[in-house]
């Protein structure tokens, strides 16, 4: 077992370095780059030829996705995007595949899928195929209906062959319903960002953590690795006591972590009086941030607090050490600060030069924006989900484990198809990580996240429950099981009602 954890460790860390270290920019010409905003095209660098040099960060891979309007320079990047990790991330991905049915068989559990299991929230194999499955029930139709939405709007905005030939495809689909979201809803999320300007955002947050739990943030003499980078303690107000420490490293830069995370720097024990210090990474506009960037930055606010606010005796108990399936319910529950008029109107109090106030209407016209293709986010992840779970089923003696060949035939078994070429799983770093058999997690924690905010009500900011919650969740870490804390906190047993509510666009309406 020693063996095989070790090898594991290297296979991962191998995985993860072939995707960050990967320094390749594909060249646009100036022709190509049109659509995309201008603040994007003034951020991006340029080779000697004048075009545009992109590479695979999330913040040049999504606006170009959604913003580019010429369909075969999208095709191109979104080829290269899938493709940064492989050819040899597909074969540490099969090999860590092998080594987890290694540790199955040691354990004499029938699958990998068992055995991760047992430490979970869902507890059994069975409970996980049941959820999906009617996870599925309630998308899949939906899905369809968006689908063919979707392609008769773009059809309606092509001409000619273009449009007889046209069909959705992974490269273009976004594209298309950003312009649909935009013409209906009457919302560009770039044009938020005068909202929601960065600085402001950001001591927003602190703000509304403030009132909500009792606790207050002051700038740390603890060193910091970039000039970027802050460094806060984290204060209760009621004792004035020091409860542990934060970093906030929010900009882009070469090298960096590509995606938005908060990492445990140091680990809460109350009986060796050590407090937890939290990092937040992501990757931010600087100058002010649309509507997703701000639920983004509210999650992994939400995931910093689970630490900072631990009170466990044991390290190993503390923060988001709880079941896999629930780690992401605080941070999911925490999304819905930046989708609500309450929290929301107080942004504009921090903007400094002023911004402009966030009104009824505008949340109204936000909201309808998120319940819009529902059924084609939750189906795809569903396919994620259920890549996971069948990648670990059981393996025949002597089977070859083929990721792709794997992926392919369920992607290609999906409405939008399969593009041949792609190699998906060689960047699918969450199934080499802590998500194995686990990323259905994503939903199973968002179904119980959904169902705890109803202990709020209308009233976001209420103190009362803000630090009822405090106590009964974020300061226990994992020493209780999810399941006895969530009931303890609703004073009922957990309901699925509002998350099922949510994939039918209904919950906000």
């Amino acid at each position: 077992m020693k063996a095989i954890l070790e090898e594991q460790e290297n296979l991962q860390l191998e995985f993860a370095r072939n995707i960050r270290d990967n320094n390749t920019r594909l060249a646009f010409t100036v022709e190509e780059v049109k659509g995309l905003p201008a603040d994007y095209l003034a951020h991006a660098r340029k080779n000697e030829k004048g075009e545009y040099l992109l590479g695979f960060g999330y913040p040049e891979y999504v606006p170009f996705m959604e913003y580019l309007d010429n369909d075969a320079a999208r095709r191109r990047y979104q080829f290269a995007f899938t493709n940064r990790g492989t050819p040899r991330n597909l074969e540490l991905l099969a090999r860590t595949v092998k080594l987890r049915q290694e540790i199955t068989d040691l354990f004499g559990y029938p699958s990998y899928a068992h055995f991760a299991v047992r430490k979970c929230m869902a507890e059994t194999h069975e409970a996980i195929e049941k959820f999906l499955g009617e996870v599925q029930a309630a998308a899949s139709g939906l899905q369809t209906k968006e689908l063919e939405e979707l392609r008769v709007y773009a059809v309606q905005g092509l001409a000619g062959e273009q449009a007889k030939a046209f069909r959705l495809q992974l490269w273009n689909f976004s594209y298309w319903q950003r312009h649909l979201k935009q013409e209906r809803y009457q919302l560009d999320q770039n044009a938020l960002r005068k909202y929601f300007p960065t600085n402001a955002s950001v001591a927003w947050v602190l703000d509304v953590s403030g009132r909500l739990y009792g606790v207050g943030f002051r700038p740390s003499a603890a060193p910091v690795w970039h000039e970027d980078v802050r460094a806060l303690d984290v204060i209760d107000q009621a004792s004035g006591a020091v409860l542990g420490g934060i970093y906030l490293d929010l900009y882009p830069r070469d090298g960096k972590y590509g995606h938005a995370a908060a990492f445990g720097v140091a680990h809460p024990s109350a009986l060796e009086k050590r407090l937890l210090v939290s990092a937040l990474a992501a990757n931010l506009n600087k100058e002010g941030l649309d509507g997703e960037e701000l639920v983004t930055l509210l999650h992994e606010f939400g995931h910093v607090l689970h630490g900072v606010l631990s009170k466990t005796r044991y390290a190993a108990e503390g923060g988001t050490s709880v079941e896999h399936d629930f780690v992401e319910a605080p941070s999911q529950m925490y999304e819905e600060w930046a989708r609500r008029l309450e929290p929301l109107r107080l942004l504009a109090g921090h903007c400094s030069p002023a911004c402009p106030q966030v009104d009824a209407a505008l949340v109204a016209r936000m909201t309808a924006a998120q319940n819009f293709s529902r059924g084609i986010h939750y189906s795809r992840q569903l396919l994620y989900a259920g890549f996971d779970m069948r990648l670990h089923a059981r393996h025949a003696p002597g089977e070859k484990i083929d990721p792709k060949a794997r992926w392919d035939a369920m992607e290609g078994a999906t409405p939008l198809g399969h593009v041949g070429g792609t190699q998906f799983p060689g960047s699918f770093g969450h199934l080499m990580g802590g998500y194995a058999t686990g990323y259905y997690g994503y939903m199973w924690s968002e179904m119980l996240a959904l169902d705890m905010l109803s202990r709020f009500g209308d009233k976001l900011l209420n103190p009362e429950v803000g630090r009822l919650y405090r106590e009964a969740m974020l300061s226990r870490g994992g020493e209780r099981k999810a399941t006895d804390m969530v009931r303890d906190f609703l004073g009922r047993a957990p309901s699925s009602k509002a998350f099922y509510d949510e994939i039918a666009g209904k919950r906000l309406q």
